[in-house]
C-alpha cells in the first residue's frame, strides 16, 4: 500500500496494547529507504519529549495510524535526510532550472521503500492537485539543493 508522509504527519502512533505513543513528526531516510520515525509524545504542562520508531518495530501502518511492538530513545540521525528537511525545497534540473517544489513523499507501507517524491510545478498546480511524481532514482538529494 502507498502511505503518504505528508497525511501520517501529526497522526497517531501506538503500541500494539493500544497505549498511544505520541504523534508522528518526522520520517527518516537514505535513498530509497525509510529507517524510522520521530514521534512527539506531550506530557503535562506542555512538555513534549521525542521517541523514535525504527521500520523493523513497525506492526501496522497506512495513512491514518502507526501500530509499533517497541520504540528506542535514540535513532543517529548524522547520515539520514528527514521529511522535513526536504518537504518545501525546490528542485532543481541538471540546467539549473526549477522543476518544482517537493509537497509530499510517498512510500511503500510493506518494503518502507520509497516510492516518488510529489513535486508541484507551481501555486496553480498546487491548488488544481496537479503534481509531478519523481521517482528516487530521479532525485539527488543535497544538504542544501535537490537536483532532478
Amino acid at each position: 500500500m502507498q502511505i503518504s508522509f505528508k497525511r501520517l504527519k501529526g497522526r497517531t502512533a501506538v503500541l500494539v496494547d493500544g497505549k498511544s505513543l505520541g504523534n508522528i513528526c518526522n520520517m527518516f531516510f537514505l535513498d530509497d529507504r525509510i529507517f524510522g520515525f520521530q514521534i512527539q509524545k506531550n506530557m503535562m504542562l506542555g512538555i513534549s519529549f521525542n521517541i523514535y520508531i525504527l521500520t523493523e518495530d513497525i506492526e501496522s501502518i497506512n495513512n491514518d495510524l502507526l501500530i509499533v511492538s517497541r520504540t528506542v530513545s535514540h535513532i543517529d540521525q548524522s547520515y539520514l535526510f528527514k521529511a522535513d528537511e526536504i518537504l518545501s525545497r525546490e528542485v532543481i534540473d541538471e540546467s539549473g532550472n526549477l522543476v518544482g517544489i517537493v509537497d509530499d513523499i510517498m512510500f511503500d507501507s510493506k518494503s518502507f521503500r520509497l516510492i516518488g517524491y510529489e513535486v508541484v510545478e507551481s501555486i496553480w498546480s498546487f491548488i488544481k492537485n496537479r503534481k509531478i511524481i519523481l521517482s528516487p532514482e530521479e532525485i539527488i538529494l543535497r544538504e542544501n539543493k535537490i537536483l532532478s
